[in-house]
């Protein structure tokens, strides 16, 4: 694909965002997104069939995103401060990851009765499940953590724990702060140290 007719799908992708961070994705129409880049309707079409493959491509770029954020927090990182690190990547910490997440949340109850976006969700999902088992099963191999937890178990429980704390954060009038929340996970990830 051209590299400007690329730029061009980020630039729609971007403008549909935009719109569902600020009215749900129920009220993002390919009319609404047009309206946001000041456009006609047929611009976006251009760029994407219909609105599921323009929110599908939207999702893709959220995976992007945190992978970058997530790349750039282990960068100088190591041991068990890396799984820290490589979690607290997902948690709504700042404007960027709470847009985020608001995306990904919106995206999920879109996904739900329409199988093609959920098995494209799924998969998703178990890819950063696989990145964090590997990263417990290094950790296990360096020592850092007890030999005796199951990192498929583990990582159900530490993505269970980073999505509550996220979801916590959009449905509690008093969220934990952005300390809290990196304390939560920290504090998890100690007591993973505490019987080696």
């Amino acid at each position: 694909m051209p590299m400007i007719q690329t730029d061009r799908r980020l630039e729609v992708s971007e403008a549909a965002w935009r719109v569902i961070v600020r009215e749900g994705l129920d009220r993002t129409s390919m009319r609404a997104i047009a309206q946001e880049m000041n456009c006609t309707t047929g611009v976006v079409t251009h760029y994407f069939r219909n609105k599921q493959e323009l929110i599908l491509f939207a999702l893709h770029q959220v995976t992007k995103r945190l992978q970058k954020l997530m790349e750039h927090a282990i960068a100088n990182v190591s041991g068990c401060d890396r799984l820290v690190a490589m979690l607290s990547s997902f948690l709504p910490i700042d404007k960027e990851r709470q847009e985020i997440l608001r995306v990904w949340v919106a995206f999920l109850g879109y996904a739900i009765g329409r199988e093609g976006l959920m098995v494209d969700h799924q998969q998703s999902a178990g890819e950063l499940r696989q990145v964090i088992i590997q990263e417990l099963v290094a950790l296990q191999n360096q020592g850092e953590i007890c030999s005796g937890i199951s990192p498929e178990q583990e990582a159900n429980i530490l993505l269970a724990l980073v999505n509550g704390v996220s979801l916590d954060s959009l449905i509690q009038a008093e969220s934990l702060s952005h300390e809290q929340q990196e304390a939560v996970l920290q504090h998890h990830v100690d007591g993973l140290r505490q019987s080696i």
